[in-house]
Order: C-alpha cells, then sequence, then structure tokens
C-alpha cells in the first residue's frame, strides 16, 4: 500500500513468517456482526479512504517500542497454543463476560486466563543457566502481553483476585524450593571511570594487537567514553539485531560542539582542531527512548561534555577524534548512525559492541570476571560515580536520563556548565560493586514485596484500569 494512507514501513526486518504472526496479532479478529443505526454506519472495506482503516493496526504498533512488540509475539505465540489445546478463540471479545455484566462469562474468562498463568510458569525455562527455574514474573509478564494486546482491540480483559492469589502462591512456592535470593536480578558490575581507562589502553587480545586508530576502535573508544560519562544505554549508541537507522539511536547529527562560545552542528576540521581543554564541549541531543518515546523531555536538552585533551576516557576529545578520522558533513550526518565499524560509516550493532567490550574486558581479567560486566555496566558506573562524587539521587536520575517526576524538573533546568561540572566530578571517582548496591539497596523483603505489589494490580484493576506500558 503506497500513498498519504499507507501503513507505517516496519522497523524491525522480520522473517516474512514472523511478520505474517505479527500482522495477524495486530489486525484482530473479524469484526463481530452488530445492528448499527443505518445514520452512523459506514463502509470501511472500500472506497478512497479504506487504506485509512486497513493501517490503523499498523499505527498503533508503530508507538510500541521495538522490545515490547517481540514480548508481545512471544506471549502472543503461547497464547495462541493454550487456547488451541482448550480448542476456544485466542481473541476473547465478550466485553459483557469481563466486565462482569455477564457473571457467568466472568467466571470463565477468569479461569481461562489463570489457567494461562499457570500453563505459562510450567513451560517457561529460566533465562540463566545459573538459576535454578524460572521466577514468576516470567509467567505474569506473558499474561500481562495478552491483556495489552487486547488493550489495543478496545477489550480490556476480565480482572480477578484469583489471577493475584496464584501469583502469590507461584512466588511462595519459588520462595520455598529456591530461596528468596533466587527473586533478586543479576545486578552487573559498574564500569567506573579508572576501569574505562584501563579499556581504552589495551593493548593486545588474544594475541593480537588492537589498532585504536582503525575505524571500528575509534568509534567502540567514542561509545565507551561517552557510555561512561553520560549513561547512554547500548540500544541508544548501536542498532539492535535486525533493524534500521530510526531516531532512537544516536546519529551524526547527535553530535553538535561548542566552540569558543559558538555552538556549530556542522564543525569544519580546522575548527575541531582548535579545540581548547577546559573551554570548549561537545554536545549530545539523546535519542528517543521507551521512557521518552518522542524526545520531548529528554531530547529537548542536550548533554555538555568538557574537552580535555589528557584524559584518555575523555568523551568530548574521543568524540572530536572520531569527527576527525571519519569525517561526515553537510545532510550527510543525519543519515548516519554515530558510532560506526568502517569507513564507509556502516552502523555499529549489538552485536559488534558486545563482542568486543568482552573481549577487551577478558584481556584486563578472567573470563569468569569478565563475564560480571556488560555494556548495561558503563551506565551503571555513571551513576555510581555521581554517587562517590556527592551527587543527590534525584540529580542522579535527571543526568542519567531515568525519568521521575523530580529528575524530569531537574533536567529541564540544568545550565551546561552545571551538567559539564557533575560529569567532570563523576570521571574523578573510583567506585565498586558496594556503590552499587547503593543505587539504591535491594534486599530480599524489597524484592519479595515487589511481587506482591504486581500481584495487587490484578485486584485493583477490578475497580480502575491499569495502564499497561
Amino acid at each position: 500500500m503506497t500513498g498519504p494512507f499507507a501503513a507505517p514501513t516496519p522497523r524491525t526486518r522480520l522473517t516474512p513468517a514472523a511478520q505474517a504472526r505479527r500482522h495477524a496479532r495486530n489486525v484482530g479478529p473479524a469484526a463481530q456482526a452488530t445492528a448499527i443505526h443505518p445514520e452512523y454506519a459506514f463502509d470501511t472495506t472500500t472506497g478512497p479512504l479504506a487504506s485509512i482503516f486497513t493501517a490503523i493496526a499498523d499505527w498503533v504498533e508503530e508507538g510500541v517500542p521495538d522490545n515490547t512488540k517481540l514480548k508481545d509475539d512471544l506471549a502472543w505465540a503461547r497464547w495462541c497454543e493454550y487456547c488451541a489445546i482448550l480448542k476456544t478463540a485466542p481473541w476473547r471479545m465478550d466485553r459483557p463476560a469481563h466486565s462482569g455484566g455477564d457473571p457467568a462469562g466472568f467466571e470463565r474468562e477468569s479461569q481461562l486466563l489463570c489457567g494461562f498463568l499457570i500453563w505459562c510458569h510450567s513451560i517457561i525455562k529460566p533465562r540463566s543457566k545459573t538459576d535454578a527455574a524460572a521466577k514468576p514474573e516470567s509467567s505474569y509478564a506473558m499474561v500481562h502481553a495478552v491483556r495489552r494486546t487486547h488493550r489495543s482491540k478496545n477489550v480490556v480483559m476480565v480482572s480477578c483476585k484469583q489471577l493475584g492469589l496464584i501469583f502469590k502462591g507461584l512466588t511462595a512456592r519459588h520462595i520455598a524450593e529456591h530461596g528468596a535470593d533466587s527473586l533478586l536480578p543479576h545486578r552487573k558490575e559498574p564500569i567506573d571511570p579508572p576501569l574505562l581507562r584501563r579499556l581504552l589502553q589495551v593493548a593486545s587480545v588474544d594475541s593480537r594487537k588492537v589498532d585504536w586508530a582503525s575505524p571500528l576502535f575509534i568509534s567502540l573508544a567514542a561509545a565507551f567514553a561517552l557510555a561512561g560519562a553520560a549513561g547512554f544505554r547500548k540500544a541508544e549508541v548501536a542498532l539492535p539485531s535486525s533493524t534500521t537507522l530510526d531516531d532512537h539511536r544516536l546519529r551524526r547529527s547527535s553530535l553538535l560542539w561548542r566552540i569558543d562560545g559558538t555552538i556549530v552542528a556542522d564543525p569544519a576540521p580546522e575548527l575541531l582542531r582548535a579545540m581548547v581543554s577546559g573551554r570548549d564541549m561537545a554536545i549530545v541531543k539523546p535519542p528517543c527512548a521507551k521512557n521518552d518515546p518522542d524526545g520531548t523531555t529528554f531530547g529537548a536538552h542536550p548533554i555538555y561534555l568538557r574537552y580535555s585533551s589528557v584524559d584518555p576516557a575523555n568523551a568530548a576529545a574521543r568524540l572530536r577524534t572520531l569527527e576527525l578520522a571519519l569525517p561526515c558533513r553537510g545532510a550527510e550526518r543525519r543519515a548516519h548512525a554515530l558510532f560506526v565499524v568502517d569507513a564507509n560509516l556502516k552502523a555499529m550493532s549489538h552485536a559488534v559492541i558486545d563482542e568486543h567490550l568482552a573481549r577487551l574486558l577478558r584481556a584486563l581479567m578472567s573470563n569468569k570476571e569478565a563475564s560480571r560486566f556488560t555494556f548495561h555496566s558503563f551506565r551503571i558506573g555513571f551513576a555510581c560515580a555521581l554517587l562517590e562524587a556527592g551527587c543527590s539521587y534525584d540529580m542522579i536520575q535527571a543526568l542519567a536520563r531515568w525519568k521521575s517526576n523530580q529528575s524530569i524538573v531537574i533536567y529541564a533546568r540544568l545550565e551546561p556548565h552545571a551538567y559539564a561540572d557533575w560529569v567532570d566530578k563523576a570521571m574523578l571517582q573510583s567506585t565498586s560493586s558496594t556503590t552499587a548496591r547503593d543505587l539504591p539497596t535491594i534486599n530480599d523483603d524489597v524484592r519479595v514485596a515487589s511481587f506482591a505489589q504486581a500481584a495487587a494490580h490484578f485486584e485493583r484493576e477490578g475497580a480502575a484500569t491499569i495502564e499497561d506500558t
């Protein structure tokens, strides 16, 4: 379909079969025949506006983050399998039953969802080999996704206390068999500024010299330094598998410069070479993110990074090196990713960044120690360094773009020099896993309580609809 009413092009490249399954989920069930007063009837299948109605489901899906779509795909496949076993329809469009207007239907739909929760818990395997069993939270996520899919078709599925009670029961059994510790998240260790500097000075990996002057490693160094100085997420600096460049990733046009008091969007090489330590800055505009899908909260307020020619982990210096070694001018800045793998400016992928980070870490420590770090460790390290520098929790959330009512207010008021000052202070710190535990402390009781709160969602929905995110 083409033209002004065409459906949006999917951002994620799926196999034809997977795309067909997702499309079937998006479109939903066939419209049920109901008596409509002739005055209000209209044809959605023919005429000049037919493509609009065909595209409604696709436009609804366009606003859903890619990771959520993948989770919904998996949950819907499991739901269809479960319903096929029971020989019943996966689309539950009986609104009187869900609302309680039909008591018998309400009981039927309640039983169906309760059974699905237990069935999922019986088939889901643990995500990690170190886990003895899957956490009940994984089964709850499947129910949550099925409810979310129905809501996209204006159907609020049945709410019942039984679901919450079953969830609590599954959690209690899990704790009895595997201990409360098994519910704790597997936290990664922070990559603090000292470890970041060591990473950027690794000379060889697996007996091979690391060429920090190559396009790949110039980009990797800049990505690591930026993540360590501003807490960027992997999804913001590199492309997930089977995706194309979009507004959720940093582009070259996301990078601006403040040189001798003037903001420059497309600096000439001689201007970059004339930069002065302590005076000039790199300016990075955050891309859209899951907690800021339209970029109006954080994307409207750039990140300021003061330039230093002496610190190997200085993000502005690493970005300056990238600009000089891999020039990208004019309109091309919008067309290319900020971090690339070669001189042709091919966008960096998650797989590439994960592979090389792991190899560099293994050059500094044992394989077991290296496994405790991921790209997210830069974000944790940034937050830990801010905490060591005396930064308040609300300010840490603002600088790391964690969305809360207070952090949004602080972030909107941050002046360029204040932002850069906090980054400079953070880069002077040395942190540890002890610091990470203070971001904030999470103990067994808190973790178990979060499960109880999640279970209470089901009970509260009887009085008020929950907003799925």
